[in-house]
């Protein structure tokens, strides 16, 4: 199925469009609910002001991204690593640091 130069609106449910490739494609304000997007390749994507919630990533890469101001909360970090650094170790760092009164 192809979808060219179009700017309706497109409802999909209970689909499979595994292998599917998006390009040069305006996705904003698109909800993404109960999808499974294993294995998918983002390259020079925009999610500003994107919310991802309840969301598995484990196992995934992120190279050369801004991150500037990105919140992460209530996450499970075990094994996440930014530029190489346990994110457990400098938790932990951290928190030894406020307990020191290193504030």
């Amino acid at each position: 199925m192809e979808i060219h130069d179009t700017r309706d609106v497109l409802d999909v449910k209970n689909a499979t469009m595994a292998n599917s490739r998006f390009d040069d494609v305006n996705l904003s304000n698109t909800r993404f609910h109960n999808a499974n997007l294993s294995a998918a390749a983002f390259d020079k994507v925009l999610l500003s002001n994107a919310s991802v919630v309840d969301a598995n990533l484990s196992n995934a890469l992120f190279r050369d991204v801004n991150m500037s101001n990105v919140k992460i909360e209530k996450a499970q970090i075990a094994g996440m690593t930014i530029n190489g650094i346990s994110v457990n170790d400098m938790m932990q760092a951290y928190e030894a640091a406020q307990a020191a009164g290193g504030k």
